[in-house]
């Protein structure tokens, strides 16, 4: 009967410690919205979904969402240039550099899509203003590629401060996220009502801009290269695509035979948590990618979830079951940093002497 009477109070303790536990990690501030790897996508080409809209003009002073030009097109990439050269100061600006015209620029680009319909659109199209926003660009070891990886691709880089990404270029931010194209026999000689998302008959015209902008940074980048793939995609989309703008755009324009080369392109392949590997480091995709670098003459390496990227996820998957495990190590360290000592543990050190004090209690009687 003894025994009986001290069993329940340490069962119902030890339940107590498991639910205060469980209690305490599900208060926990709660984390920022989570993504997938397998999620991210460019955002480059802007939103061209269908909607019915009257024909009129969107850009009288009343928004009205359409698949048109964006307006106010011309002021805004003017003033993200301004932005960009006085206030950001870009990766590539020190205190001496020489600021662009940024009139100028818009010009180049207005003259290249201005009254011309957008399926009479091709690379050429675009040449004189890459030729003004990306000239005399040479990053050195920090030029950094990605596919399926937008999102942490570009946190890694941090606005071109430990990486150079295009999307870090000047040339990309003044029309990152904007929608345009021209239209014939037209006074505005811009269509803010329906630009067309595809061309049957000029496929060439969607991927114009980002492909000439992709091609014209991979010529400027030397040294060693940087790529960040996703290895937790689905069964049906590979790590490594040879319809990737990287593939297509990015990888055959590396210089090999100037005065400023890449020698090395390190691959950094990452896994989202809490979905399954599809690839890794020496597998599938992985292959046909090192055999394609290799053949034009340069270094490869890969590695899997490097440890900054693995912090950097786990950010933004804070309760993932691999995370969570790094997140109370983590959190002992900082106490030890903190207070000299790790308080994680410490509730539940103090509920445990207190169960093995009840037990020393209920042997006692016992004897």
């Amino acid at each position: 009967m003894l025994m009986q009477r001290c069993f329940w109070p340490v069962l119902f303790i030890l339940l107590s410690i498991i639910v205060d536990i469980d209690g305490r990690q599900q208060s926990k501030i709660q984390p920022p919205m989570p993504f997938k790897l397998s999620h991210l996508t460019s955002n480059q080409r802007g939103n061209r979904q269908s909607t019915e809209v009257q024909q009129m003009n969107p850009c009288n002073g009343t928004y009205i969402r359409t698949n048109g030009t964006t307006c106010g097109l011309k002021e805004i990439i003017i003033g993200r240039c301004y932005q960009y050269q006085y206030t950001n100061r870009g990766p590539y600006f020190n205190y001496q550099t020489n600021t662009k015209d940024c009139t100028e620029l818009y010009e180049a680009f207005e003259r290249a899509v201005r009254y011309k319909p957008f399926c009479e659109i091709n690379m050429s199209t675009y040449e004189e203003y890459f030729k003004l926003t990306l000239k005399d660009i040479k990053p050195i070891d920090r030029g950094m590629f990605w596919s399926g990886t937008n999102m942490i691709a570009h946190i890694y880089s941090n606005n071109g401060h430990n990486y150079i990404t295009l999307e870090d270029t000047l040339a990309a931010v003044m029309l990152n996220q904007l929608t345009w194209c021209g239209k014939a026999n037209d006074s505005i000689g811009f269509d803010y009502v329906n630009c067309p998302g595809a061309c049957e008959e000029n496929p060439w015209s969607d991927v114009a801009f980002w492909g000439l902008a992709s091609k014209t940074f991979a010529e400027s980048v030397t040294g060693e290269v940087h790529v960040v793939l996703n290895g937790s995609r689905d069964a049906t989309d590979l790590a490594f695509r040879t319809d990737s703008f990287f593939a297509k755009f990015e990888l055959p324009n590396f210089r090999r035979d100037q005065q400023f080369n890449v020698i090395r392109v390190n691959v950094l392949l990452l896994h989202s948590p809490d979905i399954p590997i599809r690839e890794k480091c020496g597998e599938k995709s992985l292959l046909i990618l090192e055999d394609l670098v290799r053949q034009r003459g340069f270094d490869y390496t890969c590695e899997d979830d490097p440890d900054a990227l693995l912090m950097i996820m786990c950010g933004n998957e804070y309760n993932a079951r691999e995370c969570q495990v790094a997140r109370r190590i983590l959190r002992q360290e900082w106490d030890a940093k903190l207070f000299g000592q790790s308080l994680q543990n410490q509730p539940e050190l103090f509920l445990l002497i207190f169960v093995l004090f009840i037990v020393m209690l209920c042997a006692a009687l016992l004897t």
